[in-house]
């Protein structure tokens, strides 16, 4: 594909990722908000946890999941005194918890819907009329049909002008690519970004990445770890690259990188040997105060145990620092499909006032603050803290049918939120969205089902001084 100046101009501006995190950390104290409001939604599929999508934008909010009876499904309302418009599109969810949902509004008003896909042919959706959830349309090819038949992990990018980015992976665990189209708005279109893929496993590997995010010095930066087959085991050798205009790649020396970015080209920040504790989802990007990119993630130390560490890129080299001194504590894990449970998770390092930064972390039930020195990167202080805001678990197993199936040892429910901005972006306003089910079953069928959950909206407000 060849790049007009006008292209290169568009590519280089703010490029802002749409994608919630099924749970986050609150920066204030999760007890500081209050509940205005809570809505039923709708009964939701309880069976095993998939991730459902939750978008506001501006004056019109959206939230899409899997029904009662597993069908792909989405409501609309324009502010808050206006109804609900439900949908329902002709896509039915199985057993995959990577068939997660995700949408995102172009620049016209056009809500473009994608989910339900593991490998798969493309489940995409898109209006008719702008902001009319009633006009989705189904759209069966999206830029390249050979490519499309493997379609995985898409996630939808904005720039600050609207232009509307969807980055996915054609391919397989160990063997993929990572493909960027644009969308071009007039011709309702979608074309490559790049003459080739992003980033090449080259049949030997597939890469799983953070980003691209906008960085505190104007430029794109992303890392990844590669994985060398469908087991999770088989993770290592965290890599990082960075853009002015997401065309042109560099590593964290600022020497150029020629597209596709394959393993040998790779600027390695943490070299983690395949089975050595890392794994994807788990490697977390942020910026020091400085604008010197640091990745939190975590691996075994030499007595194997799992610890989290931090790297950043200093002077000349990635320099990764441990953080936690964990005794007797080593997660191992492996196979295929969705892991039934994390006994970590790490989320985005965040800085704070006096020269420090925390990482949320979740090890094993407990939620925790690691607070570190900016400067030395150690651990100063270990704090609880919640994933989201208690009040939300108010009506959590408030079913009496689900709450006596627990009670009589039946499966545990697990309670999921996604979070959105609040209308005109109010401060001190959150919406969250929850809803409970069972943990991922590796992609297989349950021998025992529960009834379908209760999917709520829940309206916050932060509590004043």
């Amino acid at each position: 594909m060849s790049l007009t100046p006008e292209m290169s101009s568009m590519i280089g501006r703010l490029l802002i990722p749409i994608f919630f995190l099924s749970v986050f950390t609150f920066k204030s104290h999760a007890e500081d908000y209050q509940l205005v409001n809570r809505q039923a939604i709708d009964r939701v599929w309880s069976g095993n946890y998939v991730r459902f999508a939750f978008l506001t934008e501006g004056k019109h909010q959206y939230i899409a999941y899997y029904d009662a009876n597993r069908q792909m499904s989405i409501v609309y309302r324009q502010g808050t005194k206006r109804p609900w418009r439900h949908y329902k599109v002709d896509s039915w969810y199985g057993w995959d918890s990577h068939n997660y949902i995700t949408m995102e509004l172009d620049s016209d008003g056009h809500l473009h819907l994608m989910g339900n896909m593991h490998a798969d042919r493309p489940e995409y959706f898109r209006t008719r009329h702008t902001h009319d959830v009633r006009s989705l349309e189904r759209i069966r090819i999206l830029e390249n049909e050979e490519l499309e038949r493997v379609f995985t992990y898409p996630r939808f990018l904005k720039r600050e002008n609207g232009e509307l980015i969807l980055k996915y992976r054609s391919g397989s665990s160990g063997n993929g690519i990572e493909v960027y189209l644009v969308y071009n708005t007039s011709s309702k279109t979608w074309n490559r970004l790049h003459d080739s893929p992003l980033i090449d496993g080259q049949g030997l590997m597939n890469a799983y990445v953070d980003g691209p995010v906008l960085g505190p010095d104007g430029r794109f930066h992303m890392v990844w770890i590669w994985r060398d087959t469908p087991d999770a085991g088989t993770n290592h050798d965290i890599s990082y690259a960075r853009s002015s205009d997401l065309i042109n790649w560099e590593d964290s020396a600022g020497v150029p990188i020629a597209l596709p970015i394959t393993f040998e080209k790779s600027d390695i920040v943490d070299p983690v040997p395949s089975r050595g504790g890392a794994i994807n989802g788990n490697n977390k990007l942020s910026f020091d105060s400085q604008h010197r990119p640091i990745i939190a993630f975590h691996k075994y130390d030499e007595n194997g145990n799992t610890q989290i560490f931090v790297s950043r890129r200093e002077s000349v080299q990635w320099v990764a620092r441990q953080v936690t001194q964990w005794d007797n504590f080593r997660w191992v894990f492996g196979g295929t499909g969705s892991l039934s449970s994390f006994d970590v998770r790490i989320r985005k390092p965040i800085q704070l006032p006096g020269g420090k930064i925390k990482i949320p972390i979740k090890k094993l039930d407990q939620w925790l603050d690691l607070v570190l020195d900016e400067s030395s990167l150690k651990l100063n202080e270990t704090s609880n803290t919640h994933a989201y805001p208690p009040i939300i678990s108010q009506v959590a197993s408030s079913d009496q049918v689900l709450l006596n199936a627990q009670e009589t040892n039946g499966p545990e429910l697990i309670l999921k939120t996604l979070s959105s901005k609040a209308f005109g972006e109010a401060v001190n306003e959150v919406y969250y969205i929850s809803w409970e089910s069972q943990a991922p079953f590796r992609g297989q069928a349950r021998d025992k089902l529960l009834p379908p959950s209760t999917l709520y909206l829940h309206r916050l407000r932060k509590k004043a001084d």
